[in-house]
């Protein structure tokens, strides 16, 4: 059995999958480029910030140090973006649903009125947590740190990787879905037809379907390993 996965995985999800016999195929769709921003602020006059994802952290912390925002309430989307977080040393609290939605639910029960707060985030994101945030009575900052782009480098090797069948395919974001897309065109989408499609969450399910595709399975957990376990738990389907 082959699964497609749009980046590379660590080595212990994939050592999983080998033991059950499954080939993971790994081609990176997206890279990530900074984006100039504005590091003349005040960051510790924030109470919370709030950081959607690894790669956020990794281009915001290449500019301003960890220091700034030692004594803010820092929010990390997923498990990913925390231990990024922790490895400056910054301590952070983790919605239970890795989402907009989640970040709703967390931040519903809190008065976040008169609060300031700071989202770091890529040039293209939703919106809903900035709106929530604002009808609330919340102060609300966003910047734009970095942008997500396609690698074209990958290709001619998504082509020749599609000339073998692929049973599953995984999408971890709207943006690899629609890279997948565009690389491969025609050969791309009579492949997701032949085989079957597990987005990492609900935002991407809903990439997946607004195009026509049918979604399989989402994780109950919004992560790699929730994608990883959710292949293992039902291998018999699969396999059928």
């Amino acid at each position: 059995m082959r699964v497609f996965f749009p980046s590379f995985l660590p080595e212990n999800l994939k050592r999983n999958l080998q033991k059950k016999a499954i080939t993971c195929v790994e081609i990176p769709l997206i890279k990530t480029v900074p984006v100039d921003f504005n590091t003349n602020i005040d960051f510790s006059s924030f109470d919370y910030v709030i950081f959607s994802s690894k790669n956020g952290v990794k281009h915001f912390l290449s500019r301003v140090p960890p220091s700034k925002i030692a004594k803010c309430n820092v929010i990390a989307v997923g498990k990913s973006t925390a231990e990024k977080l922790k490895e400056v040393g910054i301590p952070s609290e983790t919605p239970k649903k890795f989402s907009g939605e989640g970040l709703i639910s967390f931040f519903s029960s809190k008065n976040v009125k008169g609060k300031k707060f700071l989202i770091v985030r890529p040039k293209i994101a939703r919106k809903v947590l900035k709106e929530f945030l604002e009808e609330n009575g919340a102060d609300v900052k966003e910047i734009i740190v970095y942008e997500t782009i396609i690698n074209k480098e990958m290709k001619d090797e998504l082509l020749k990787t599609l000339k073998e069948k692929i049973d599953v395919f995984v999408f971890t974001s709207p943006s690899t879905f629609k890279s997948f897309l565009k690389l491969s065109q025609s050969t791309g989408e009579k492949a997701l037809k032949e085989g079957k499609i597990i987005p990492i969450g609900e935002v991407t399910a809903k990439a997946v379907e607004k195009k026509g595709y049918k979604v399989w399975k989402i994780p109950d957990e919004f992560t790699l390993n929730g994608i990883v376990n959710t292949i293992i738990k039902n291998l018999k389907l699969l396999e059928a």
